[in-house]
């Protein structure tokens, strides 16, 4: 069970954290990183538009660290303070970036909402209708090689990606804002399910054609009262694992996690925060003045990632198991730590 904590200016009874995937604490504005004075015997290349790895046989793992005493990402952590293992067989670290030197890849940032629907705020997306202005307040620390892009699904089997990511943050939230205008739609279940998965499905194709290629990071704005059968829910997962997905979500705080969050089920509960999970990511679930709030706590935590590669012993397209710890020289540097990471990957090339 992770241990991660909000310990920045937000009590504990003031936030929902979700699932079994750790949580990092919010702060109010954006940890600044190094400048080169600072940090110059670690300071790497900038990223310059062309820094992602793609070869034959290497897998790339993004890693979200804590200090738990200060609440924020470890800095300075080198290549030889990480251990991977692969299938519980410890593995050589081959490649190794910091964002806090700015050598990981950009992220294109996916706001997925559900359109409008009767009676159903709270379950729904309806929640953000007339309150998406309060994400452009964290949305303004964004890197300036990162996109912002939205997509929607509707229970009526609808589904589409309504901003292609750019950097016009503005369009990307109205366009969220105009879905919550339309005449609602009536909840339903296996329809709505099948858009789901036909809206992320082009998220990730999305992202895919984009030159180079980000991080995509999904932000469910969403309550998630939601079901999906197994055999749906690890389809969608299994993309998700493919191409190095990290799945985040922000909701009121009215639904929490249903207690049957397992995946040994015949049919998956809260789809969205499972999927958070399984991805190394977190659902928040907050009152609406603290939805920037939230998102800035999302951005640091992928902007001050490490990313670790190393070559996978299968190229099967099945799932391994996958685990980051500090090796003994890390745990002695950062005493008071922990560490986030998708607990599989599928290798994919």
């Amino acid at each position: 069970m992770s241990k991660f904590k909000t310990r920045v200016r937000v009590s504990a009874s003031g936030i929902l954290l979700v699932g079994i995937a750790t949580v990092l604490p919010f702060v109010e504005g954006q940890a600044s990183r190094p400048t080169a004075q600072q940090d110059a015997a670690t300071t790497q290349t900038p990223y310059q538009g062309a820094a992602i790895r793609v070869t034959s046989s290497m897998v790339l793992v993004d890693v979200i660290t804590a200090d738990n005493k200060s609440g924020l990402p470890l800095n300075g952590v080198k290549k030889e303070d990480f251990r991977l293992f692969d299938d519980g067989h410890e593995v050589e670290v081959k490649s190794f970036d910091s964002g806090f030197n700015y050598s990981t890849r950009p992220l294109a940032l996916w706001f997925v909402v559900q359109c409008y629907q009767k009676n159903w705020d709270d379950f729904g997306s309806g929640f953000m209708r007339g309150k998406t202005k309060l994400l452009k307040l964290a949305l303004a620390h964004l890197d300036k090689k990162d996109t912002v892009g939205a997509a929607h699904w509707c229970d009526d089997g609808t589904q589409r990606i309504d901003h292609l990511p750019d950097r016009n943050i503005d369009e990307a939230l109205n366009s969220i804002e105009e879905l919550m205008k339309v005449p609602p739609v009536n909840p339903a279940t296996r329809v709505g399910e099948l858009a789901l998965l036909k809206c992320l499905r082009g998220v990730l194709d999305q992202s895919q054609q984009m030159n180079p290629q980000p991080l995509p990071v999904v932000v469910f704005l969403y309550g998630d009262h939601s079901g999906m059968e197994r055999s749906d829910i690890d389809a969608i997962q299994d993309e998700l694992l493919k191409r190095s997905v990290i799945v985040f979500g922000i909701n009121n705080g009215v639904i929490r996690r249903s207690q049957n969050f397992a995946e040994d089920s015949w049919s998956q509960p809260n789809v969205a925060m499972f999927l958070a999970w399984r991805t190394g990511g977190v659902f928040f679930g907050v009152k609406p003045e603290k939805f920037s709030e939230a998102l800035d706590g999302i951005l640091m935590q992928v902007h001050f990632r490490y990313v670790l590669g190393f070559s996978p012993a299968k190229l099967d397209g099945k799932r391994h198991a996958l685990r980051v710890e500090l090796s003994a020289t890390g745990k002695q540097k950062f005493k008071d730590s922990e560490l986030k990471a998708r607990p599989d990957y599928i290798p994919a090339f």
